[in-house]
């Protein structure tokens, strides 16, 4: 099997036979091309005499591809949104039925970004399966994707929030929420926290899994693999905790003596706390955003920062939390001396 080249449209020889695969050359479609050779002999001669898929049974075919690829809440994430986004949309609809007007209709039923783009992702390679295996030309999806407004916002406590938060919150949290404010860990990273990750002779913290929709999985992102410096302030609330779960290989546990399984679990007691102390509801993952924007405020390092954060490069940081930081420069004593 030979790939050519010809007008940025890929073409490929088998058994001495060129013909166009109708896909854009790219290295890519060429791995895509070779992927579904590898499962069916069709592309020998290109004749196609099978009956036309509906569109469920290729993006069925696409998750089996997701699931070998992808870590299990991700791939937990995909099969989520195709059972209540895709499934009940496109069932018994034939790939060759769908067109451009369709592909436009679908989209105005999505409200956010994120959810059309994973998506929309689906759609897209099961319908380049489609074109490579010869049931259809082209794919409808020509349409422009629709733009949404993001409206998260980063809101961080305030120092004084934070440290009423922490002293204020019920024995099974505080050491936890004191973990979140004094790392920027994410907080399924802080549910994923085991003691043999803990180094109270160095002052570090390994952080290599997090928990996540009731199981556990490697970070967020391969930056995320990292170790991150102890505070005082977090040496001490680990301590605390160690007296609480140093029989258990996780450092936080609930009220069944058992790990969290996800951040939502924690949603029901957050909520009543924030109400309790009369500060503004803010999702727990803010915890996160006070990290970094309380240090750059008090001049850390940005670098520092971003290593603590996990973020892939101090671009990322900046670009998130520049507004923090001050032109007159001090020591993050403020901080972590109160």
């Amino acid at each position: 099997m030979t790939f050519f080249n010809r007008e940025g449209v890929l073409y490929v020889s088998i058994n001495g036979i060129r013909k166009s695969t109708k896909l854009k050359y790219s290295k890519q479609n060429i791995k895509k091309f070779q992927s579904y050779y590898e499962d069916e002999e069709f592309f020998n001669n290109f004749n196609i005499n099978k009956s036309v898929p509906t569109i469920l049974e290729l993006v069925s075919d696409v998750l089996n591809e997701k699931e070998k690829e992808l870590k299990r809440n991700s791939y937990r994430s995909y099969l989520a949104l195709y059972e209540s986004r895709i499934e009940p949309y496109f069932k018994n609809i034939l790939v060759t039925e769908f067109k451009p007007l369709d592909v436009h209709n679908w989209y105005k039923t999505f409200q956010d970004s994120s959810t059309l783009n994973t998506c929309n992702n689906l759609l897209k390679s099961a319908f380049e399966k489609a074109i490579i295996k010869g049931y259809i030309l082209n794919s409808p999806f020509l349409i422009k994707k629709p733009k949404f407004k993001n409206n998260y916002k980063i809101n961080p406590f305030s120092f004084d929030e934070a440290n009423i938060i922490i002293d204020k919150a019920p024995d099974k949290l505080k050491n936890l929420l004191a973990v979140a404010f004094y790392t920027g860990m994410r907080t399924g990273e802080v549910l994923g926290l085991k003691w043999i990750n803990i180094d109270f002779d160095s002052y570090t913290i390994k952080i290599d899994s997090q928990m996540t929709g009731g199981f556990e999985d490697t970070p967020k992102t391969y930056s995320s693999n990292r170790v991150i410096d102890m505070l005082p302030q977090c040496e001490y609330y680990l301590k605390e905790q160690f007296k609480i779960s140093f029989h258990s290989k996780y450092v936080f546990l609930n009220s069944l003596d058992k790990p969290f399984s996800s951040s939502s679990s924690l949603q029901y007691t957050w909520k009543n706390l924030l109400n309790k102390l009369n500060i503004d509801f803010r999702s727990i993952y803010q915890t996160r955003h006070t990290f970094a924007s309380n240090m750059l405020s008090n001049g850390e390092n940005p670098l520092w920062i971003s290593q603590m954060l996990g973020h892939k490069s101090l671009n990322v940081t900046l670009d998130k939390y520049s507004k923090f930081i001050k032109n007159d420069v001090s020591r993050k004593s403020t901080y972590l001396d109160n």
